[in-house]
């Protein structure tokens, strides 16, 4: 990032607060989700650029910044981003309808050139077509036609079931039989994975994700964007504290599949639309990584990992005090109040923690009740969310 290119930030800065809740975050967040969607890397100069571009802003209105480092957008900003959101899917959908109907046409008028010509060649129902193509027809086969430019005939089917045969019903076709349950060691051909294709010219197949929700897993994002596939995923989560950021990279089968994906860009997810890029991997990355899923934090993150709440550990004698985790970097004294209030757990005193070097808040904290019963009731609202993120509460001294 440059400042020739602070014009062309100022966007992404306004996409992603858009997409986030209460359209704020931590500024430092904010500019790790920038880099990291722009593939920029995270230096003195980068970092000087984008904190030039958020005092443009702030002067121009655009967004304000308060003393504690949140960022939020303003509200002519957000109601312009969801203007252009809604221009742009209206596009598309005018797009696919224009489509739609010069496909519609096209049919019918190929529909018409075949109406009582008497040129037909006639099939019994569910036969296999065995009519000879004349010199005249040859011509014609493999002629070029809109989705076909190469005019090719040949086509690889896969994934077929084990009963499939060749349409006749009496088993002497050329069908090739497998035992049920037998393993598919059918490889996908690599010099084929990355080939261009309709809306991936380039055969892209790594892809950034952006406002995620924050309960999702692999399992439900992998079939929000089925039929494509997705081979690896990497949550993205702070490396110390585990939080997860709400975005992931994620690497697909093919350039098929990737294009796909990012064709349902703006889809809804667990109640959010999610955002969906190109990402290709900068030179030196080991990308796709080892592991199917992985995270960027030691907790093993909120995203991806699929074993719902973590269990307690065991309750000491009389215990008044709860450790409290994975909290909004926004929680205050009065939200984790009322929180508890919904259990009728009564707080008598809240503690924080922040780094020693920095002074940010970890995610973390502790909560003393006034007696054990108010910190039993406390306790079952572990994995409860509070502000969007599942809380993880346990018992402590």
């Amino acid at each position: 990032m440059s400042g020739d290119a602070e014009d062309g930030t100022k966007p992404h800065i306004i996409s992603i607060l858009s997409g986030h809740e209460g359209c704020e975050m931590n500024i430092k967040a904010l500019r790790k989700v920038l880099f990291l969607k722009l593939q920029t890397e995270d230096d003195k100069s980068n970092k000087k650029d984008f904190k030039k571009t958020v005092q443009s802003m702030e002067t121009d209105g655009s967004l304000s910044l308060t003393e504690d480092g949140l960022v939020k957008l303003s509200k002519s900003s957000s109601k312009k981003s969801k203007k252009d959101k809604k221009k742009k899917k209206k596009g598309k959908k005018r797009e696919r309808e224009e489509a739609a109907a010069k496909e519609k046409k096209k049919l019918k008028d190929d529909g018409d050139d075949d109406d009582g010509d008497g040129d037909e060649h006639e099939t019994e129902p569910n036969a296999t077509n065995t009519t000879t193509t004349t010199d005249n027809d040859a011509s014609e086969k493999n002629k070029p036609c809109k989705d076909n430019p190469t005019g090719t005939t040949r086509l690889f089917l896969g994934n077929l079931p084990f009963t499939v045969d060749d349409g006749d019903g009496d088993g002497d076709g050329d069908e090739h039989e497998t035992e049920p349950n037998a393993t598919n060691t059918t490889t996908t051909d690599d010099s084929e994975k990355n080939k261009p294709c309709k809306d991936n010219p380039t055969g892209t197949t790594r892809l950034f994700l952006g406002n995620l929700p924050f309960t999702v897993d692999d399992t439900t994002l992998s079939t929000h964007v089925s039929p494509a596939i997705i081979t690896h995923i990497k949550w993205i989560t702070d490396k110390e504290s585990g939080r997860f950021y709400g975005s992931a990279f994620i690497e697909m089968r093919n350039s098929i599949d990737a294009a796909h994906a990012v064709g349902i860009s703006g889809s809804e997810l667990l109640g959010r639309p999610i955002k969906l890029n190109y990402a290709p991997a900068r030179e030196g990355d080991q990308w796709p990584p080892a592991s199917k899923v992985i995270t960027g934090g030691p907790t093993g993150g909120q995203a991806g990992t699929g074993k719902g709440v973590k269990t307690m550990s065991a309750k000491p004698e009389n215990c008044t005090k709860l450790f409290i985790g994975n909290l909004s970097y926004d929680i205050t004294d009065d939200g984790i109040t009322k929180f508890f209030a919904n259990v009728d757990a009564e707080i008598k005193a809240v503690r924080w923690l922040s780094h020693l070097d920095t002074g940010d808040f970890k995610g973390v904290g502790f909560v003393e009740f006034w007696n054990t019963e108010a910190c039993e009731k406390g306790a079952q609202l572990n994995g409860k969310n509070l502000m969007g993120r599942p809380i993880r509460i346990d018992w402590t001294d």
